[in-house]
């Protein structure tokens, strides 16, 4: 029997979803901040469509139709041929006809090379929603991650992957800009995400893997990192610098040290009374808090 093969990572939101591989690793794998694909020992390779059908016909013959969500992997499908998308979806919902969501990961890069009606057939072809690494807005922190965006171009991406019909996950870490550019880096991610108005910002911490990039700028004294409270002034910040909007913010990691969550146009007050509510804690109380915290990718 054909054995389907298994993804790298997936977001927390798709932990109960069918995993579809269709390509290895990453296809930019250059930000300092990251390298998992480095650590799982993952090069880039796109697969071929018919192994990606295989796969799927693999999957239905060993689960049946159980499935509400599906997730395509590994890092950026998104930068594989619209035909060979378009065919693989088609496939999938066909072999599972319960589908009600189907996501991937996809670079911003990516997104803004595809033409408006690529992304539309996508999108009809059944693709629901794009988990994007926005990480930050401003230029100067995805210069310096060597993330392969800009402010601009996620602002094209994201207004053209919205116009597709399809949902937009944006995701922003904490931390990214360490000491020296952490207010630019509130500040330009607000502008992104007021310009965008994506469906979801998903919001995590940054951790540092011991073996990164990034580490060897922490040990060269090139990158000083974000204290843990100033990540949380970060989260305020960033709150308070976004307009009302339908926009769903969500702290949905257990790597984050203030779990808020709610609609900009209805919740953020509330976000930002529990957020100030925290920092007025005692100092010992607050350290205590950050200490009990995990640091987990």
């Amino acid at each position: 029997m054909h054995v389907p093969e298994h993804l790298v990572i997936r977001p927390p939101s798709e932990a109960k979803s069918l995993l579809i591989r269709t390509v290895r690793g990453c296809n930019w794998n250059r930000c300092l901040f990251c390298g998992i694909y480095d650590y799982f020992d993952t090069p880039y390779s796109e697969r071929g469509l018919d192994e990606v059908i295989k796969d799927i016909d693999s999957l239905s013959d060993m689960y049946g139709d159980i499935f509400k969500t599906a997730f395509l992997g590994d890092a950026n499908p998104l930068a594989l041929p619209t035909d060979f998308l378009v065919h693989v979806l088609k496939h999938l919902r066909k072999k599972f006809p319960s589908l009600t969501r189907v996501t991937s990961y996809a670079r911003a890069s990516s997104l803004a090379k595809k033409s408006a009606e690529e992304l539309k057939d996508i999108h009809d072809a059944g693709l629901d929603r794009a988990h994007v690494g926005m990480e930050s807005g401003s230029d100067a922190v995805l210069k310096l991650q060597k993330k392969g965006t800009s402010q601009a171009q996620l602002i094209d991406a994201g207004g053209k992957t919205m116009a597709s019909g399809m949902e937009l996950s944006y995701y922003f870490l904490l931390g990214l800009g360490g000491l020296a550019l952490w207010a630019d880096h509130v500040k330009g991610t607000a502008f992104v995400i007021n310009e965008v108005k994506p469906h979801f910002v998903r919001v995590r911490r940054l951790w540092i893997h011991p073996m990164s990039r990034l580490m060897d700028k922490i040990n060269a004294e090139e990158f000083m990192e974000q204290t843990p409270e100033g990540t949380v002034i970060e989260l305020r910040d960033l709150v308070e610098a976004l307009d009302p909007s339908p926009t769903v913010l969500a702290c949905d990691h257990a790597n984050n040290y203030i779990q808020v969550f709610g609609r900009l146009d209805e919740d953020k007050q509330e976000m930002l009374r529990l957020i100030n509510t925290f920092l007025e804690l005692p100092v010992q109380q607050r350290q205590n808090h950050y200490r009990s915290i995990p640091s987990v990718i």
